[in-house]
């Protein structure tokens, strides 16, 4: 019996498709309860029966009527978002929706699509992240010496996420690497140089590795009711935060103390034409992170221009300033989910940057300014709530979008011939 259903698997090409296909989005950072409707809804297009079951790290399928199902497990690590990939996945589907390709082929592009998607070089690596991070501090009110601490935070991230990749240990550690080493950075930097403010120039050196885009993800999947993938993925955001609050704990056992207050340099507002050279920098360094094609460079540049350009905005209108992430990121997603409907543009090469933009663009310098004014444990607890209640909001602004102009990860069309 176990061979039969084995080979029932194997040789129905509808369901090798339908679980490599989940397997790439997977791996490809696409949430969960997203997953899950995308490929139930590409199996009903291909008229295929199956029940998904998607975690973080697993994705159960199973196969065919209810009561006589095969099952089929994977095992994955977390995926991480992968623009270039999601394009390509798209592109694959499309073609077999319009009989441009079968099965078989469809299948074969789905397993080489790696060979399709390597790592972007070390040198390019660094610098898209030192681009990140001087942006991030351009919109928390860095001055000159806090766009230099946190462009070298940022090449040094990128330099160690480069021997993480060779090395198991330094990878279940790299948050913690990488907060001690940018603590060391702000502290030489003040010692021997100039003092720079610590938290806008940390933050902004290691945004990449901020768990905030995963902590939208995990309110998003609670909210669509998958609560054991949301509070996995919520736990891990939590282990992420303790373990870059342990690397700086290090870095001031090491460094000392001291240059926490010779570091407490006031951020300063930022005019909109600052705004202008955040955005061209942090469109290239997320096109760069996320591995975007080339041609979808314009995409990522006008998702960050929406982004910051709404959060601005609404946080100048009187009244509009404590749900500007809401109204925000209800735009972001009816763009992203506009355009994937009517120009046949990936949903995620548009909302993907936007919302690893709107987190720092929602919480902006006034809320930095706020927290260094002062050095207790109370201001980092109110701003870790303000950080959740963004999240929230952006959620909601998420949700709403959904339901005035639904989208998902891959387009669907009519049945393949």
């Amino acid at each position: 019996m176990a061979a039969s259903s084995f080979a029932a698997i194997q040789e129905d090409p509808k369901a090798i498709f339908v679980t490599q296909l989940a397997r790439e989005l997977h791996r490809a950072g696409v949430a969960s309860d997203q997953l899950e409707r995308t490929i139930t809804a590409i199996s009903a297009v291909l008229g295929l029966q199956i029940e998904i079951f998607a975690l973080p790290t697993n994705i159960t399928i199973a196969i065919g009527p209810r009561y006589a199902q095969q099952i089929v497990m994977l095992r994955l690590n977390p995926g991480r978002v992968n623009l270039r990939k999601l394009a390509l996945l798209n592109d694959v589907f499309d073609d077999l929706q319009s009989g441009r390709i079968d099965l078989p082929d469809a299948i074969a592009q789905l397993r080489s699509i790696d060979a399709h998607c390597p790592p972007p070089p070390a040198l390019l690596t660094v610098g898209a992240l030192a681009c990140v991070a001087v942006g991030v501090a351009v919109l928390l009110g860095g001055g000159i010496h806090e766009l230099i601490v946190a462009a070298l935070i940022g090449a040094a991230t990128g330099i160690l996420s480069f021997f993480t990749t060779r090395n198991a240990v330094m990878d279940r550690l790299f948050e913690v690497f990488a907060a001690f080493v940018a603590t060391l950075i702000v502290a030489a930097y003040t010692h021997y140089i100039h003092p720079a403010n610590l938290y806008v120039s940390i933050v902004a050196g290691v945004v990449v590795l901020l768990p905030g885009y995963s902590l939208t993800l995990a309110l998003h999947e609670l909210a669509n009711q998958d609560l054991i993938a949301g509070t996995a993925r919520l736990g891990r955001v939590l282990a992420i935060l303790l373990a870059l609050g342990c690397g700086a704990f290090l870095g001031f056992a090491v460094a000392g103390v001291g240059f926490i207050n010779a570091a407490d340099v006031r951020p300063h507002p930022v005019g909109p034409a600052f705004w202008i050279v955040a955005i061209v920098l942090l469109s290239f360094g997320l096109s760069v992170d996320l591995d975007a094609r080339f041609r979808d460079f314009a995409w990522v540049f006008l998702a960050s221009i929406v982004a910051l350009g709404t959060s601005y905005i609404f946080t100048q209108i009187p009244g509009a300033h404590q749900v500007a992430p809401f109204l925000a990121s209800l735009i972001c997603g009816l763009v992203a989910n506009g355009g994937a409907k009517f120009l046949r543009v990936p949903q995620p090469v548009f909302l993907v940057p936007a919302l690893h933009v709107l987190v720092p663009g929602s919480l902006s310098y006034q809320s930095v300014l706020w927290v260094v004014s002062r050095n207790n444990y109370a201001d980092a607890a109110a701003l870790a709530v303000n950080a959740l209640v963004v999240a929230v909001l952006i959620v909601a602004g998420l949700l709403l979008s959904q339901l005035i102009v639904p989208g998902a990860p891959l387009r669907l069309r009519e049945t393949p011939s």
